[in-house]
């Protein structure tokens, strides 16, 4: 017997909506999951149905040699504290992603951003969200600027090159996405030996 989803009830917060989903276990015996969600209940139902949804991009831009990429330092709440990762953000009501990808490259960087291919949406924390965002690759230019930042925001854009992301890999957190990202640009071992 497979599992089988039962119903999902709401819980809603400021900025997210939070979710037990009641479904079926194997056994026949009525479990609970826990999750949260950008998206109302009516698209959690949809997507729990096969409908594809994605909350915006994470932009991945490198330099005409590809021999560096642009990341950011941000300081992350749920943190506590500065964390490494590609600049990212969520689309816009009317906005394709595309467009997104730009207006929130620029904000994040200061930089011009030149989308060249997108990976499908993929989920960020499956256990945990149902968000899911497309990754965004393309080339950077000019030059870096806080101005378009929001109150709300401490983000720092670097370049970082095959050295650099050595050791950000090795000394800082890196979000889970940007270190495999990192690892494959600069053609990192996945993995360091124990």
């Amino acid at each position: 017997m497979s599992l089988k989803i039962k119903s999902i009830k709401e819980s809603p917060l400021n900025y997210l909506k939070t979710f037990k989903i009641v479904y079926e276990d194997k056994t026949g015996r009525d479990k609970v999951w826990e999750l949260t969600s950008r998206g109302d209940k009516a698209r959690l139902e949809k997507e729990i149905q096969g409908q594809e949804f994605s909350d915006g991009s994470m932009m991945v831009a490198w330099n005409e040699t590809k021999t560096s990429l642009v990341m950011i330092k941000e300081f992350r709440i749920a943190a506590g504290h500065y964390v490494y990762s590609f600049p990212a953000g969520l689309q816009d009501e009317g906005e394709d992603i595309l467009e997104a990808s730009i207006r929130e490259f620029k904000e994040e960087t200061g930089m011009d951003f030149k989308p060249l291919g997108l990976d499908r949406p993929r989920y960020t924390s499956v256990g945990l969200t149902n968000e899911k965002v497309y990754t965004v690759f393309g080339r950077y230019s000019g030059n870096f600027s806080k101005e378009y930042l929001e109150d709300s925001e401490d983000i720092s854009p670097l370049l970082v090159d095959r050295k650099k992301a050595i050791e950000l890999l090795q000394n800082e957190d890196v979000t889970i996405r940007s270190a495999f990202i990192l690892r494959a640009f600069f053609q990192l071992p996945l993995y360091e030996e124990i």
